[in-house]
């Protein structure tokens, strides 16, 4: 079953939320090519509207997180997220820095489908089901 077949067969609510990661998921980085299925399925997610939560490693300074959405932009993802988050500078441990970002979201209510990134720590506890990207030829 493929991830479309499997969100049309879900009772959809509110409150669902898919989290992405954008380095090696969403986009190559360092060249801002789009990782075309990815982001297919993201737009699929955004016109049936579910919640996105965007979690990067990336760490939090206005030049990131402008450089940021300078990224996404660029490959047709324009504030139709319902988070963005950059990693706080003081966070190290980028596993337990993005569990706890999940887990800040799920606290405000949320619940989540899935969480989808080309590392480990994309996924795992507060995510849902994970899925890993495996890197393109």
């Amino acid at each position: 079953m493929d991830l479309i077949t499997f969100f049309e067969n879900l009772p959809k609510k509110n409150t669902d939320i898919v989290f992405f990661d954008i380095d090696d998921t969403l986009l190559k980085p360092r060249i801002n090519t789009p990782i075309k299925n990815v982001v297919d399925f993201y737009k699929y997610l955004v016109f049936n509207k579910y919640n996105i939560a965007i979690i990067t490693a990336r760490e939090l300074n206005e030049f990131n997180l402008n450089y940021t959405i300078s990224d996404l932009k660029s490959i047709g993802i324009e504030n139709d997220y319902k988070y963005l988050i950059l990693r706080p500078e003081y966070m190290n441990d980028i596993k337990e820095y993005k569990k706890q970002a999940r887990k800040q979201i799920i606290d405000y209510g949320y619940t989540p489908l899935m969480s989808i990134g080309d590392m480990y720590w994309d996924i795992g506890e507060y995510g849902g089901i994970g899925i890993i990207v495996l890197p393109e030829n």
